[in-house]
């Protein structure tokens, strides 16, 4: 589902109030799902579904001297057709200080919650209804004492809570911090040194006969940072990292070893983007939506085409592996692996109003047990902006 949204999110312009700063919405989105639950064909339950979400919400963008405050609330509730069970309300919220005390030192302070059903892909074979509950707050600051040094630090702190009893071991608290240093030429090109260090504090651990089940853990990282631009057209982006993971009770899980993300972006012509993204990483916690470690690796290609000004097309191909390391006293280490293929339209006719249309076909293949999966999503919706 993630993927069909990013496909549906093109930047489009926005009609807004009080000198476009401030942007109230609504939404009406219906998404057909052909395996609602995300189980194998082999299960003989796979089920499909039809579900509407209304979306309220109002963002804001305000400028002040040298500082820009921003904001972002959005309400919904999903409805299904024959799964009412899972019948939800939600919301997301946003709130950012892009500060500046001089051109040469800046930085943005923010936090966020969000409020959403678990996904059912991460769970196999699990079909409770699971409010996921993620909170998060950071600080990050840029100084460049000459024009061709850079110095950057950052600091963020999350947590992310199931409401489901049986995933409370999932539940999980990090905090983040990161320093570098970059050299900038006078083309913008940047190489830099990166620190970077996480903790990983499980919420819930259990103890148990066999033993005590949790995932804490210490990350620690150093790498380069950078920037290139191959030519007027094509650049690249990315960080390659060498990355240490302890636990704090298995060292079985424990994990060293080369990480990275690559971008290169190309844009032929002023309508045309072409986005691929090259990855070996440790999983976000919110992408795996618990504290297991997964080691995932893949590429994407995402292209975009402005058709013409009421007009975009947008497309997406992954492919991807997805490595658990699971605690042992849980399950034993497996891996998924996932192809997924997306194309999305959107049209505006107005400034004030956008229909929008998206398909994504995905396949899941494992060597856990009964956790392959073939899954068709297709989307529809009209939003209005005021």
């Amino acid at each position: 589902m993630l993927a069909l949204v990013a496909l549906l999110a093109a930047p489009l312009p926005a009609a807004a109030l009080w000198e476009d700063r401030v942007e109230i919405f609504a939404a009406e989105n219906i998404t057909w799902d052909s395996n609602l639950f995300r189980l194998s064909s082999a299960s003989g339950n796979v089920q499909s579904d039809r579900y509407a979400t209304t979306s309220l919400g109002i963002t804001g963008d305000i400028p002040w001297s040298l500082q820009r405050f921003q904001f972002a609330y959005t309400w919904f509730t999903t409805r299904y057709r024959e799964n009412s069970a899972l019948d939800f309300d939600g919301h997301t919220a946003r709130v950012a200080w892009i500060w500046a005390v001089t051109p040469r030192l800046t930085g943005d302070v923010g936090a966020g919650e969000s409020q959403s059903l678990a996904s059912f892909a991460q769970f196999v074979g699990d079909r409770s209804k699971d409010v996921l509950k993620t909170r998060q707050a950071y600080a990050n600051a840029v100084w460049t004492p000459t024009p061709t040094w850079r110095v950057h630090g950052a600091a963020g702190a999350s947590d992310q809570k199931h409401d489901d009893p049986t995933r409370k071991i999932f539940d999980i608290q990090t905090v983040t911090g990161e320093t570098g240093l970059t050299y900038v030429t006078t083309q913008d090109n940047r190489i830099g040194v990166a620190l970077r260090f996480e903790r990983g504090k499980t919420l819930d651990p259990v103890v148990s006969v066999q033993g005590t089940v949790d995932n804490s853990y210490r990350q620690r990282g150093i790498g380069l940072v950078g920037h290139y631009t191959l030519t007027g057209h094509s650049m690249v982006d990315g960080r390659v990292d060498y990355t240490k993971r302890d636990y704090d009770v298995d060292p079985r899980r424990d994990f060293s070893g080369p990480t990275l993300r690559l971008t290169h972006t190309w844009t032929p012509t002023a309508k045309i983007e072409v986005l691929t993204t090259l990855r070996r990483e440790i999983s976000p916690i919110d992408e795996v939506q618990s504290s297991n470690f997964v080691l995932v690796k893949g590429i994407s290609v995402k292209p975009k085409w402005l058709i013409t000004d009421k007009i975009t097309l947008t497309g997406a191909a992954e492919y991807a592996t997805w490595e658990y390391r699971s605690d042992p006293l849980v399950a034993a280490d497996y891996t998924h692996k996932v192809r997924s293929l997306g194309m999305g339209i959107a049209y505006r006719p107005t400034r004030r109003f956008t229909l929008q249309a998206g398909y994504l076909h995905e396949k899941r293949t494992s060597t856990l047990s009964l956790a392959d999966y073939l899954v068709d999503l297709y989307t529809v919706e009209g939003r209005i902006s005021f």
